[in-house]
């Protein structure tokens, strides 16, 4: 499979998938998709962005919580 973006080679890898979602980022680890070793483009197959979406949507209870460095580029020299 060829890329849509750049045409380089996609293979297949498990991807940690980040999201923000009202106020809230979202980590989800381990998620199927379809990466091109040129570029990096990540296509999700329609099975696994629902899964992802259900998970978003329902929030249900996490594997794990990570604390997250935030940095406002306004305020960093």
């Amino acid at each position: 499979m060829k890329c849509a973006v750049c045409k380089g080679k996609v293979e297949e890898r498990l991807i940690t998938y980040v999201q923000e979602y009202k106020g809230r980022i979202i980590i989800i680890e381990n998620v199927q998709a379809e990466v091109c070793g040129q570029c990096g483009e990540k296509l999700l197959r329609p099975d696994v962005a629902e899964r992802i979406q259900k998970i978003v949507w329902e929030s249900p209870a996490p594997t794990r919580e990570a604390k997250v460095p935030v940095y406002d580029l306004a305020e960093v020299a």
